[in-house]
């Protein structure tokens, strides 16, 4: 009858769609971690994390992972709750979606290649589209990546990106990378054996320091 024939199809179906090959992830791309109280919680590099809003729990075990400062990009939300008496850092740089400014990104840039400050946990509330941004700069500004390899990490790492905040993709692939690097103060660029052509001969002046 209808019904069985229904059933037996969509049993097919559902047998195929599991046993289509699956790209697997790449090595590169941030690593996904489990803690109580951490949603979306990745390891991005060995001096930064990413994830959605922490409880008070999900501070205390990302202190465990070895983080010593908190990065919020809130605008309307204080960790200082969350974090109350436990031994973080913790630095507030209120990043509105709809509109990000360079300047966030400049400080942003300082704090998490300030060795002083690492590790650095970054979040946003959902951990998905401006903490997604901040790390797709990272990864171009710090680790050398090119901005379409960082968007393609951004968009489908798993992260759960919105789509609905687009003009983040767009912010991130117009960014003047070599400006923002020379603004942050960052010389070295992970990969490079040498500073990039465009900061060679150039000092870090003594005021380019963490946010």
């Amino acid at each position: 009858n209808l019904a069985a024939t229904t059933i037996l199809l969509s049993s097919f179906l559902l047998g195929c769609q599991v046993g289509l090959p699956q790209t697997p992830r790449p090595a590169r791309w941030a690593r996904p971690i489990q803690r109580e109280g951490v949603p979306n919680l990745y390891e991005v590099s060995k001096d930064l994390y990413r994830s959605a809003q922490p409880t008070e729990e999900g501070m205390a075990n990302v202190k465990g992972l070895g983080v010593v400062t908190v990065v919020n990009l809130r605008s309307f939300h204080s960790d200082r709750d969350e974090i109350g008496s436990i031994d973080l850092r913790y630095e507030h740089i209120p990043m509105k979606a709809w509109h990000p400014e360079v300047e966030d990104v400049i400080r942003f840039l300082k704090i998490v290649t300030d060795e002083k400050r690492l590790p650095v946990l970054v979040h946003c509330q959902h951990g998905a589209d401006r903490t997604g941004a901040m790390c797709a700069i990272y990864r171009v500004a710090v680790e050398g990546w090119t901005k379409e390899e960082a968007i393609r990490e951004m968009k489908h790492g798993g992260y759960g990106f919105h789509l609905i905040w687009e003009n983040l993709v767009r912010w991130v692939r117009e960014m003047d990378i070599d400006r923002i690097r020379e603004k942050a103060g960052i010389q070295n660029v992970t990969g490079w054996t040498s500073p990039p052509p465009a900061f060679r001969g150039r000092r870090r002046s003594s005021g380019e320091g963490g946010g």
